[in-house]
């Protein structure tokens, strides 16, 4: 099999996930119980967590299974394959309720639901890098893209800009929870050193530096996050205004 062929087929890719099978709930091996495959993500999920997905194997999630490699190895061929699913299971966490999201305005909706998944990914810091590496393909990926996709498409938005909008949130979700954040006390100490430290620069040089050093440092993330999210809204809806007047022109 070539180089193109063998990326084609690599976990998480589109090629490979046509080809997955329907999963069978339970399987197990010689003197071995059944496992469900449900049970097997949700393992590897909790491992991930604790160890990231480097350090993270098969052997050690047989063991917190109480089960051998060979069995898991019936329900997928690599590690590569069960951190896919693991990745599909996060987002399936997301904590969102269609309904409300419904009766909110588009941009609402859209904050309220890029903030729903950057709270998911700041809950499992570990599996942050698995996204970049893959476009999110299973059932959970595309049930979520689905539903963004409708919410703009229902609000006026031409195809392409229904696409490039929800690409460009996707993105910075994703960026933004790349940066990993202290917890709150030490984030608060930051602060207060950041603070200090602007404060003693030589006003001459960093004039504004210096005056506005309490606000530089005081930034929460989640204020930077909805702040930056909201000047990307900004910008779609002068765009969806601007190519409808084009249309109706």
């Amino acid at each position: 099999m070539s180089d193109k062929a063998n990326e084609d087929m690599a976990p998480g890719s589109p090629a490979w996930w046509i080809q997955q099978p329907a999963r069978s709930e339970r399987v197990g091996g010689r003197g071995r119980p059944p496992v469900a495959f449900d049970k097997i993500i949700s393992t590897a999920l909790e491992a991930v967590d604790e160890v990231g997905p480097q350090a993270f194997n098969m052997r050690m999630l047989a063991e917190r299974l109480n089960s051998g490699t060979a069995t898991l190895y019936r329900h997928v061929a690599s590690k590569d394959e069960i951190l896919v699913h693991v990745v599909d299971r996060v987002l399936g966490e997301v904590d969102i309720d269609p309904l409300r999201l419904a009766k909110l305005p588009w941009q609402k909706a859209c904050v309220a639901g890029a903030t729903a998944v950057f709270k998911m990914l700041s809950a499992h810091p570990k599996i942050i890098p698995l996204l970049v590496d893959h476009i999110p393909l299973g059932a959970n990926g595309l049930a979520s893209r689905e539903r963004w996709l409708s919410l703009l498409v229902a609000n006026g938005f031409p195809p392409e800009l229904a696409a490039r909008a929800y690409v460009t949130m996707a993105n910075y979700v994703v960026g933004f929870a790349i940066q990993q954040h202290p917890r709150d006390a030490e984030v608060s100490e930051h602060a207060v050193d950041l603070k200090r430290f602007f404060s003693k620069l030589d006003k001459s040089q960093y004039p504004h530096t210096v005056k506005l050093a309490g606000q530089l440092a005081g930034i929460s993330i989640q204020q930077q996050f909805v702040f930056g999210l909201e000047l990307i809204i900004a910008g779609l809806e002068q765009l969806r205004g601007q190519q409808a007047s084009a249309r109706r022109a």
